[in-house]
Parts: structure tokens; C-alpha cells; sequence
């Protein structure tokens, strides 16, 4: 069985970019509403034809619900993953405000931030990431960056900087080679800005370590967990759940200030790690349509 990072990593891209520039025209045109209502039938469509995803849902439900999946709870996890994707047009495009936001925020979070240190905050493949970006004024207005591949979602990426030309700007592309890419974290970090991950999903040639999630074990990213201790940076979750109308977002802290000891650094990453994968698996029983790895996340390396 190939590794599962080569396994998410080849799967095409869904979607054509015309059909992208269609979702976006009903976005800005004819509201949300109508926008999710058509996407019932295009989530029909690439649940049935898209049999490796399929599969990947099914089994994750299963373990979710301990039993196996109906063919509606697999038609209902692609559907919520659609309505997510194409509310990225709001959130990035600066229409946030046609979305409700809840925010569920940690009070030490503010301790954290009035120390004026910027940090990690780890997210995950769990309802919109993209959501974060209505994080930034709602916690005093700080700067937040996002480590993403380009490439993975490049026609989505390409559709929505032509109406928003500096989400390049708070991208930084994780496709970058090692030295290159701690450079551009770094820099930002030095310059005030949080950095974010999505740290549920590793790529070919990333640390990693084993951790328990949903009854096995399976493998996470290392890469923001050294990265924190190296900066001596706080560490946050961010778990944006969906509800009936928007979003829920969850901000949790995880370290105020993550800076262990040489001798004790690989035990306090894995420790913290698995602090991140707790709250990770408590989020995703409380929604779990709001998980999107549709791959065999528990394949073994």
C-alpha cells in the first residue's frame, strides 16, 4: 500500500476551474443560499464517482459511529465538505460577514497575546481553516499566515487571488524546500506574525510521530511542534466546527510558551502533539462531517 501522504498528494484535483469560476459568480451574484442549494447535486455526483474518497468516508464514519456507514452519511460528509469549499469565496474574498462566526475562545489565549509574542496556532483538515482569517481582528487585530502546498489546490488558489490578490501574501507555500521554508516561517514569527499548520496531515519526507486518533494509530507532522520549540513560541488550536448557519471556531492553548530543554525536547513534542490530537479527536466526535481527509488516513507508512 503506498504511503498516505503519496496517496493525498496524487489524487486530482476535483472540480475544473471553469466550473470554480461559475461557483464564484453564484457567490458574489446570487448569495449563499442558492450557492449551497446547488451543490447538493455536484456532491452527488463526485460521491459517486469519486470511489477512493468514497471509501475513506465510509471508513471514517464507521469508526466514528462504530458501526458501518450509510450511503447518506458518506453523501452527507462529501455535501458538507462542498458547502465549506465554497464558503472559502466568502472568507477570502472579504464577504466574511455573510457567514455567522461563533467564536469559543480560551481566556489564557488573551494573557498570551497581551505578552505580545507571537506564536503557532495549529488548525487541522476540520471545517473551514480558511474561517481563521476572521481570527485575526477578533483577537486584536494580529497578523496570521498559513503554511498550505500551492499546488495541492492550485485551481481553487488561482480562482480566488483573482478577486483577492494578497491571499498569495499570506500563504506560505509548504512545497518549498526545508531551508527555505523555516526561513520564511522564521522571518515571519521575527516580524509579529502568527504562523498557522494544518497539523493533521503530513507530506512525503516529513517528521513524524504515532499517536492514537479514533481507536489507531496513526502518523502526524512533527514539523510545527519543533518548529515552536525552536522560536520558543506559544502554541494554539484552532477547531472551527460547522453548525446549522456558519461556524463555531475554538481557540485553546496548548503551551504559552513552548521552550523545553535540549534533554527533554522529543518528550515535550510528543507531549504537546499529543495534547493537539486530543482536542483534535474531541472536535471531530462533536462534528464529525466537519473532517475532510478523504484518503485512508490510517494506512501504515
Amino acid at each position: 500500500m503506498p504511503e498516505l501522504s503519496k496517496q493525498w498528494q496524487a489524487r486530482p484535483e476535483a472540480g475544473t476551474r471553469s466550473g470554480l469560476k461559475l461557483l464564484l459568480w453564484v457567490a458574489r451574484r446570487l448569495g449563499r443560499p442558492v450557492l449551497h442549494a446547488i451543490l447538493l447535486p455536484v456532491s452527488t455526483y463526485f460521491c459517486l464517482t469519486r470511489r477512493p474518497e468514497r471509501r475513506a468516508s465510509f471508513d471514517y464514519l464507521s469508526r466514528i459511529h462504530r458501526r458501518p456507514a450509510t450511503f447518506d452519511e458518506v453523501l452527507r460528509h462529501f455535501y458538507a465538505f462542498a458547502k465549506v469549499t465554497a464558503d472559502r469565496f466568502y472568507f477570502l474574498s472579504g464577504q466574511a460577514d455573510a457567514i455567522p462566526v461563533r467564536f469559543v475562545i480560551d481566556p489564557r489565549l488573551h494573557q498570551v497575546l497581551a505578552s505580545g509574542r507571537a506564536g503557532i496556532f495549529l488548525a487541522a483538515h476540520f471545517g473551514s481553516f480558511e474561517a481563521a482569517r476572521v481570527l485575526g481582528p477578533e483577537l486584536g487585530g494580529i497578523e496570521l499566515r498559513i503554511v498550505l502546498d500551492k499546488a495541492v489546490n492550485g485551481r481553487f488558489i488561482a480562482a480566488i487571488a483573482e478577486v483577492e490578490p494578497e491571499l498569495h501574501g499570506l500563504i506560505i507555500d509548504s512545497a518549498q524546500d526545508t531551508v527555505a521554508l523555516g526561513l520564511n516561517i522564521g522571518d515571519a514569527l521575527k516580524a509579529g506574525a502568527w504562523v498557522g499548520f494544518l497539523a493533521d496531515r503530513h507530506r512525503q519526507g516529513d517528521r513524524t510521530a504515532a499517536q492514537r486518533f479514533l481507536g489507531q494509530t496513526a502518523l502526524f507532522p512533527s514539523g510545527p511542534y519543533v518548529i515552536a520549540s525552536v522560536f520558543k513560541a506559544p502554541v494554539i488550536s484552532a477547531f472551527c466546527r460547522l453548525t446549522t448557519a456558519g461556524y463555531e471556531i475554538h481557540c485553546e492553548v496548548l503551551s504559552e510558551c513552548f521552550n523545553p530543554s535540549r534533554a527533554e525536547r522529543n518528550a515535550a513534542i510528543e507531549a504537546l502533539m499529543s495534547r493537539y490530537v486530543a482536542r483534535l479527536e474531541t472536535h471531530v466526535k462533536a462534528c464529525p462531517n466537519a473532517w475532510f481527509n478523504f484518503f485512508d488516513f490510517w494506512a501504515p507508512r
